[in-house]
């Protein structure tokens, strides 16, 4: 819940006043379809008060709107990491992902809606939409009954009885029609291990307003007059406007509308995710003669990979890390797709104390280059590994050589190692000094305090590093004598950096 300083008598502080007048100007301006617009306000909002969850609501709907999908992940995923049991937000991030075609995504939110939320029509709906497009349509069909989706529930069982006698060419694969970027499939942690860095991107257009249904929008608790609330959807006319019935993608977008309902009246107000997702390609489209196969000329531009710039030199998405060379940087190549540009590697080694070694610095393919020239480097993560790009600020850390990806040349570095007597060394990098780093992790990284009084000790598989002054021992977990678990113990005053698998 938000919380609204007070100065004198009662009286909201300055900034309180202008994050108000930004959030409710931002939002009758996205109400009114003047999405980019809204967008800049609604930063302005997001600035004063980062925390505030009626304004990231707001923000990552004008993100999703714009196109913007990364940033629209970023916001979404840190409000259900605040509310993981509100179904409505774990639809809207499902949303986001079902737009950029992240299925597996885009599914595990929407189930985890309809567990919290059993009687959750929409959520069924669009895991019934997910389901059809990674072609299950037997347990789509499933969640289009529960959804009350009389129409495509029976599609689905067309689907599933054309399949013996109109399966596609295997010879000419099913491209969608509208690729975009994918999200990042984590968002950044907040406090002083630093934050994702936004992307460099001009928007498009947004669709005319007269298209758009007003539809329902979690907020936090209001503020005072003037806060914002739902409004009911006016679908009225929408099926005489969509394509022909024997269209399976369009009935599939007036199914949206069909399960579209507010759930509380009042002023108009800017639209949930959901009446902004258009109709979405479909393997359904597939089964039917004739199906639309797009251009390769058309195609191709939309597929370009999104590269880094001056102003964003790491820009981290969903399996994808793209990074810009200007002058000097250390990184792995592990992972190379492609660069552009002239770029030079030269492999780096081991630094003690400032100094240089002879060792070096990884292993294999995972050995750290220094990269020089111009150009930009186009990587993907390890399996079932991803990138989180940070700024160390004014506070060093220490990280697992394993964890550490990329780091800009003005950061410092010392490679060093934590003893131990029941597994091999710890070996660490110490990280410090102004600028970015880009982390390879197996999850969501997250952060336990330590103090003085408590010690933490993390299981090795799970940690990250630390930050502080802690100092760390390497010890052994309960169990069996043969192979005993490894952690490791950190004492004093700081934090401990954690990372949670992804399941």
């Amino acid at each position: 819940m938000a919380t609204t300083r007070v100065t004198g008598r009662g009286q909201k502080s300055p900034v309180d006043e202008e994050f108000l007048k930004q959030l409710y100007q931002g939002g009758e301006l996205l109400a009114q379809g003047r999405v980019p617009e809204a967008r800049q306000l609604l930063e302005r909002a997001h600035q004063l008060q980062p925390r505030n969850e009626k304004g990231r609501n707001l923000l990552g709907l004008a993100y999703f709107k714009l196109g913007l999908f990364d940033r629209a992940a970023e916001i979404y995923e840190a409000l259900v990491r605040d509310n993981p049991v509100d179904a409505t937000l774990r639809v809207n991030l499902g949303l986001v992902y079902l737009k950029t075609n992240a299925l597996q995504r885009a599914m595990r939110e929407f189930e985890a809606a309809t567990d919290l939320q059993p009687d959750h029509q929409k959520a069924h709906n669009y895991l019934g939409l997910a389901l059809a497009q990674a072609g299950e349509y037997g347990r789509a069909r499933e969640h289009f009954v529960k959804a009350g989706s009389e129409v495509m529930a029976e599609k689905m069982a067309k689907a599933i009885a054309g399949e013996k006698f109109a399966r596609p060419s295997r010879s000419m694969p099913v491209l969608p029609r509208e690729p975009t970027p994918a999200p990042r499939p984590m968002a950044p942690v907040e406090g002083q291990w630093g934050t994702q860095f936004g992307l460099d991107e001009t928007p498009p257009a947004p669709r005319p307003a007269q298209e758009e249904e007003p539809e329902e929008l979690r907020f936090a608790e209001d503020e005072g007059p003037g806060a914002l609330s739902g409004s009911p959807a006016d679908a009225a006319g929408a099926e005489e406007e969509r394509t022909p019935a024997d269209n399976v993608e369009a009935e599939m977008g007036a199914a949206l509308a069909e399960t579209s309902q507010a759930e509380t009246p009042g002023e108009p107000l800017p639209q949930s995710l959901d009446e902004a997702v258009p109709e979405l390609p479909s393997r359904v489209a597939a089964f039917r003669p004739g199906a639309d196969v797009p251009l390769l000329a058309e195609l191709v531009p939309a597929l370009a990979l999104a590269g880094a710039s001056q102003a964003q030199p790491f820009r981290v998405g969903n399996g994808s890390f793209a990074a810009r060379v200007e002058g000097e940087l250390l990184t792995r190549l592990e992972g190379l797709v492609a660069y552009t540009g002239q770029i030079h590697f030269q492999p780096e080694v081991k630094r003690f104390r400032g100094r240089p070694t002879d060792e070096p610095f990884g292993d294999g393919a995972g050995r750290f280059v220094r990269a020089s020239g111009q150009g930009v480097l186009f990587l993907e993560p390890a399996a079932s590994r991803s990138f989180l790009a940070v700024d160390l600020g004014d506070v060093g850390a220490y990280v697992r050589e394993e964890c550490v990806f990329a780091f800009e040349e003005a950061v410092a570095f010392d490679n060093g190692k934590v003893p131990s007597e029941v597994a091999p060394d710890l070996e660490l990098v110490h990280l410090r000094g102004q600028g970015r780093v880009v982390l390879s992790l197996g999850g969501t990284l997250r952060s336990v305090p330590v103090a003085e009084e408590t010690p933490v000790t993390v299981p090795l598989s799970h940690l990250v590093g630390w930050q502080g002054k802690v100092t760390p021992r390497v010890v052994p977990l309960p169990g069996e004598e043969a192979a005993p678990r490894v952690a490791v113990e950190l004492s004093g005053e700081g934090f401990a950096l954690i990372v949670l698998p992804v399941r």
